[in-house]
């Protein structure tokens, strides 16, 4: 290789480099509040890799093409790699912007959580107290303490569950699964979109969590995977919610599973309305859909439509829970 084919093959890789500093740079805008710093960058790099591109398109298309200067060439090429090397370097501490951003959102919903609970602990106490200011029957004081025991009770399930649901049920999905993830040997990615908050009560979306959690805990497990997922979408009529894993499947024994945690969320799952699916075959993971009619459609749907399907392809059984 002679010395200005050499010098073609780093102008195409500075070419490359600057576009990957580019695409990067792109990506930042959409996880970091001060987006203009960021689009400035990305157009002048973006000014740099067409510079460097229409530079290579004429020696492609010319006859007789100019000949390529050493040190111009040498020099744009390192110019390229410490602004991509730049841009790497930086990406973790964008990370810890965003992370610390989601921390304070977490710490903002448990406040949320602790307000909420003691509002209703404290009109709780105070109905029981009028109750008996009255001389209400005993009768009633007994189901007044009762429905607060009930509350305390389904609270403290929540608590050790690690199930947080404040206002914001993206929060909530999120902190969830973050808690399993540390227990798993394979990273889970997590997407909720931000409508679904929009369409599910706090009911649902308490059972909902209680699902998700035992669905990421039969994955981090049994499944072996190397990869897991959590996702929270909106169809016209459903919220649908997808745990998956690429692990290594499972034949679902509906029958004997119900005391391994499917019947949990099977139970869970009717009484919010919900249908509960599981997918799995052979080297191929699972997956477990929880599709949440919205409240207008899930008056015409009977409960009875809360159902576990299954593919029956697997070689053995693995628990579910």
């Amino acid at each position: 290789m002679d010395g200005g084919s050499l010098l073609f093959w780093v102008l195409i890789a500075t070419c490359l480099m600057h576009w990957l500093t580019v695409f990067l740079l792109l990506r930042r805008v959409h996880s970091t509040e001060n987006t203009l710093v960021w689009k400035l960058l990305s157009a002048a790099v973006g000014l740099l890799a067409i510079q460097k591109t229409y530079g290579v398109s004429i020696l492609f298309l010319e006859i007789n093409p100019p000949s390529l200067n050493f040190v111009s060439t040498w020099l744009g090429f390192v110019i390229a790699g410490l602004l991509l090397g730049g841009i790497v370097q930086l990406s973790p501490f964008l990370y810890l912007l965003q992370r610390n951003k989601e921390l304070l959102a977490v710490i903002e919903e448990r406040n949320v959580i602790i307000l909420h609970f003691h509002e209703r602990i404290a009109r709780a106490l105070h109905k029981i107290q009028m109750a008996m200011e009255v001389g209400r029957p005993t009768t009633f004081i007994i189901e007044q303490v009762a429905e607060m025991s009930e509350m305390l009770q389904v609270f403290l399930e929540n608590l050790k569950a690690g199930v947080l649901l404040g206002n914001k049920f993206e929060v909530a999905l999120k902190t969830l699964v973050e808690d399993l993830s540390r227990e798993a040997s394979f990273p889970i990615f997590v997407y909720v979109d931000p409508s679904c908050e929009d369409h599910l009560s706090r009911e649902q979306g308490a059972h909902l969590l209680h699902i998700v959690r035992e669905a990421v805990r039969n994955s981090v497990l049994y499944s072996h995977a190397k990869r897991g997922q959590v996702s929270a979408k909106t169809t016209p009529t459903d919220t649908i919610i997808e745990v998956s894993d690429n692990g290594k499947g499972f034949e679902v024994d509906l029958v004997g599973a119900q005391g391994h945690g499917l019947g949990i969320m099977v139970n869970r799952a009717k009484k919010i309305g919900a249908r509960l699916k599981i997918h799995s075959q052979p080297s191929k993971g699972t997956s477990v859909f929880i599709e949440v009619p919205f409240k207008e459609a899930s008056s015409d749907r009977s409960h009875s439509d809360s159902i576990a399907d299954a593919s029956l392809n697997a070689n053995k059984n693995v628990y579910v829970g």
